[in-house]
């Protein structure tokens, strides 16, 4: 995968058409440039005042990302009008991960608003993300109908579950405590093989398990025939109301590499059934934990939908994986932005489909037309073709959309972590 480790602070992605809405005043565009620890101080303004965060906790944050240098924006001088964080990561998709570039941390602060500078920023990161070679680009939005209006489209969920403890009696392997100098290191490895089949983030940064690290109990069942390595763990904080003597596990993260492991984490939680009162935790859509209690008493606490957008869509499709015995070929042609497809590839291309790997022929015209918000939605599997046409978003003739439906479905797409 190529990074934008090569891009040298202060270059350019490129210079899209700016937002020219007619309640918004004429700017002159102003291309994104990675951002300087100069901009530190002009940084921390937008961040607390675009997200009510408190000063003292986002300073550290933004000094390291500025260093990173994940931190982009519109500038003036030494003043951001907008900022975002750009994520290098890979999202497995058919079982196979495509590098995407996570957009995160959106900020304009008030007084710069109703400029278009935000969505001026955001084309010049597609732009951006499209030259460096990501498949795609991933976000938790604030807000839908912004990054909808930009071909962003809901492309999979984030679950958080409740279960009651008393719910929670399936019997399984006895966990220990996590406390051994090589346990840390053998929990991430646990946690890799255990998402090796999930359709989402393939690898966990370093700062998410930094944040994870101080957790206050620590869980882990060994893995018999594999010394040193882990068939589950569990890192699980109490949480207390006020004026209520229980408390609420929550499990800051989990992870099992097979049933029993599955069994252990569940069981954990129904042993704190006299004095915990219910479990939180995230899991896929749908939930694991759901095969495993004896009744249907999982809730669903709270869901969030991520979106994605296509960005070099060969190189999605290239990395992408695909039904090892499904053959076949369909022609489409994403019908983006007229300035974004200049520098956005957007086909017209012939999909060939063959054992187990796709790849995108350039050819003279196509059967399907995808609006850009159809195209996160179909190479996740989150949305059928079918379903797409239905949404207004693809046009095509249906053995055409039969075909786009056989290669992208898969299992409902996933993340566990925030970005």
């Amino acid at each position: 995968m190529r990074t934008m480790i090569g891009l040298a602070p202060g270059s350019t992605p490129g210079s899209p058409a700016r937002d020219t809405a007619p309640d918004r005043p004429e700017r002159a565009h102003r291309a994104a440039v990675r951002l300087e620890p100069r901009h530190l101080d002009s940084c921390l303004h937008n961040r607390t005042s675009a997200f009510g965060t408190a000063p003292e906790t986002e300073s550290e944050r933004i000094e390291r990302q500025l260093a990173d240098g994940e931190l982009w924006g519109l500038v003036d001088g030494d003043t951001v009008l907008a900022q975002a964080r750009l994520v290098p990561t890979f999202h497995r998709l058919g079982g196979r991960p495509v590098p995407c570039l996570g957009l995160a941390g959106v900020a304009v602060p008030p007084e710069q608003r109703r400029h278009g500078y935000a969505a001026t920023l955001v084309r010049d990161v597609t732009v951006l993300g499209a030259v460096e070679g990501f498949g795609a680009s991933v976000l938790y939005p604030a807000t839908t109908a912004f990054y909808r209006a930009l071909g962003w489209e809901h492309a999979g969920t984030r679950s958080r579950y409740r279960v009651l403890t008393r719910a929670a009696t399936t019997r399984g392997p006895t966990m220990r405590l996590a406390d051994r100098p090589t346990d840390w290191a053998a929990l991430q490895r646990c946690r890799e093989r255990s998402v090796a089949d999930v359709a989402g983030t393939a690898v966990r940064p370093p700062d998410r398990w930094q944040q994870l690290a101080d957790a206050r109990y620590r869980y882990a069942l060994d893995d018999p025939e594999q010394p040193g390595e882990l068939r589950a763990y569990a890192l699980v904080d109490h949480e207390h109301e006020p004026t209520d003597w229980q408390f609420r596990l929550r499990l800051r993260d989990w992870a099992a590499t097979d049933r029993g492991g599955l069994d252990a984490v569940v069981a954990l939680v129904g042993q704190s059934d006299s004095i915990a009162r219910a479990a939180v935790f995230v899991d896929t859509t749908p939930a694991r934990w759901s095969a495993v209690l004896p009744e249907q008493e999982l809730e669903i606490a709270g869901q969030l939908h991520w979106m994605a957008r296509g960005l070099d869509l060969p190189a999605a499709i290239g990395a992408r994986g695909f039904p090892a015995g499904l053959a076949l070929a369909v022609t489409l042609q994403v019908e983006d932005e007229p300035a974004l497809e200049e520098v956005v590839p957007s086909g017209p291309w012939r999909l060939e489909v063959a054992g187990g790997e796709g790849r995108l022929v350039d050819v003279p015209g196509a059967d399907v037309r995808l609006a850009p918000q159809a195209v996160g939605p179909l190479i996740t599997g989150f949305r059928s073709a079918s379903d797409l046409r239905m949404l207004g978003l693809v046009r095509g003739p249906s053995d055409s959309l039969e075909l786009l439906d056989a290669a992208f479905a898969g299992s409902s797409p996933s993340m566990i972590d925030f970005f």
